[in-house]
């Protein structure tokens, strides 16, 4: 069962980051125009800074689940390092149950303000405000449902943090 998820996160996980790819570049994109029109054409264009902004907050939060996921997130070791690996193992079901529901809940109250959010457009674009929220419920919405899984794997003894971030080169002292 826990193969068969991995194979699935896998394949979520590429597409966030190529996601994460394709909005770093366009705020690239963006960020130069607006510097070559404000500077050498001295004419500055008021929606690529817009843009740039809104793809800031979408490659936060899609940047954010690929951190849920490889166990990069901020969070304090050194009590949990103090006690056995079985209770080690409860206290970081528990930590990552609470961060669970932390992104669902505010992924509920984004949901409750939805309404509000289609009826504001954004003051250059005029992008409808839930649009730019939508990244926001995605990657709240997937974190979530990434520290469940990883609470699961670390009750069941899959829990793979120190692999993890051995992997990417961190230490696990």
């Amino acid at each position: 069962m826990m193969k068969t998820l991995d194979k699935i996160f896998s394949l979520i996980d590429t597409l966030f980051v190529w996601a994460c790819f394709i909005i770093l570049g366009g705020m690239t994109f963006l960020i130069s125009l607006q510097v070559f029109f404000r500077y050498v054409m001295n004419a500055p264009l008021a929606w690529t800074e817009e843009l740039a902004r809104f793809g800031f907050i979408w490659m936060t939060f899609f940047a954010g689940y690929l951190g849920a996921r490889k166990a990069q997130h901020i969070s304090v070791e050194l009590i949990q390092d103090m006690f056995p690996k079985s209770v080690k193992k409860g206290m970081q079901f528990i930590s990552y149950i609470i961060a669970a529901v932390f992104f669902f809940v505010v992924s509920y109250y984004l949901m409750s303000l939805w309404g509000r959010l289609a009826r504001q457009v954004s003051p250059a674009l005029k992008i409808h405000m839930n649009h730019i929220y939508l990244g926001i419920l995605i990657g709240s919405v997937f974190m979530g449902v990434a520290y469940i899984y990883e609470a699961l794997k670390a009750v069941f003894g899959d829990s793979n943090k120190t692999e993890k971030k051995e992997e990417i080169g961190g230490s696990v002292d």
